[in-house]
């Protein structure tokens, strides 16, 4: 027999299904849904394959060109739009007599926390004396559902299937390095060239999976001259004229106004996504402090970074 929490959960799987069902209408696409959530195309299929199990109909037709909803997926289509809104509203009221109260705890990547998301979550504080928050900034991937994360923001990096996730700011990696470095090496005339050139490595990486806008891709082999595991490391030691490094453009976006850094390369960029995603456990009951710190932290990483461009 079923318990309460196993059907609660079961509740709130659905609800997350009818929301990547809505998308999917939308983009007409595994391939994009799944770009947009940072998701392999084929676990977006296996949920939607799941979710018409449940239902016991099919919701799209699969062709080459796409997909399009069938007549039933058009129907439970709406339903599904007033499932979702009832649960937008149910979720996003304040506590009592508007206070918000309770704790939470946000991840991010070390660096992309302490510029973008501390400022927001003092903010947060300061207008919510009640409430109360856990930082952990790490550029390991946490689990969230062990460490007890409300909210994660993430760099273009896929997650289970079980967690929702939302895309909120388009963002590329691309090949960065100080006009001195350059200067005093042979030009980069082409993608080539980079396996000649001193490499600043992220982690355990040690290749470049670039694509060229025109869609064309190419596996660079850079000379490793630093390894680091965060990414403020790499950018200093650029600045530092030790070589090239590829970095996030919201990162980068100051160095390369006042010209600390220049982009290489311009055409080229890393082959996979690194949009800034809004990751939350979908089994998860998110309290209205949630919900309100993930409203203050979207309006503002879009006011500072541009808004969704896909």
């Amino acid at each position: 027999m079923q318990n309460a929490t196993d059907h609660e959960e079961d509740q709130m799987d659905l609800i997350s299904d009818l929301i990547l069902m809505q998308e999917l209408a939308e983009h007409g696409s595994f391939s994009k849904v799944g770009r947009r959530r940072g998701q392999a195309p084929s676990s977006i299929a296996r949920r939607i394959d799941g979710l018409e199990v449940h239902l016991k109909a099919r919701l799209f037709n699969r062709a080459p060109s796409g997909l399009s909803l069938t007549a039933f997926g058009s129907q439970k289509l709406i339903e599904a739009r007033s499932v979702i809104e009832a649960a937008d509203k149910l979720t996003s009221r304040d506590g009592e007599n508007g206070v918000l109260t309770g704790h939470i705890v946000v991840s991010a990547p070390s660096s992309l926390g302490e510029t973008l998301v501390t400022p927001v979550v003092a903010q947060f504080l300061k207008t919510h004396p009640d409430a109360s928050a856990d930082l952990h900034f790490t550029d390991s991937i946490q689990n969230l559902e062990q460490d007890k994360v409300d909210l994660s923001v993430r760099v273009g990096t896929q997650s289970p299937d079980h967690h929702y996730i939302r895309r909120i700011v388009a963002n590329k990696r691309i090949l960065v390095a100080s006009q001195t470095y350059l200067a005093s090496r042979a030009p980069i005339k082409s993608v080539t060239d980079l396996d000649e050139h001193d490499g600043l490595l992220l982690g355990r990486t040690s290749t470049w999976s670039l694509i060229h806008q025109d869609g064309t891709p190419h596996v660079a082999f850079p000379k490793q001259r630093l390894r680091a595991i965060t990414g403020d490391v790499l950018l200093s030691m650029c600045k530092a004229n030790l070589g090239i490094a590829l970095k996030s453009t919201w990162d980068v976006r100051r160095d390369l106004e006042n010209g600390k850094v220049v982009r290489v390369l311009p055409k080229w960029h890393q082959a996979h996504s690194s949009d800034i995603m809004l990751v939350t456990p979908s089994k998860k009951l998110v309290s209205p402090t949630a919900i309100a710190f993930n409203h203050m932290l979207t309006d503002y990483l879009k006011s500072v970074l541009g808004h969704d461009d896909q």
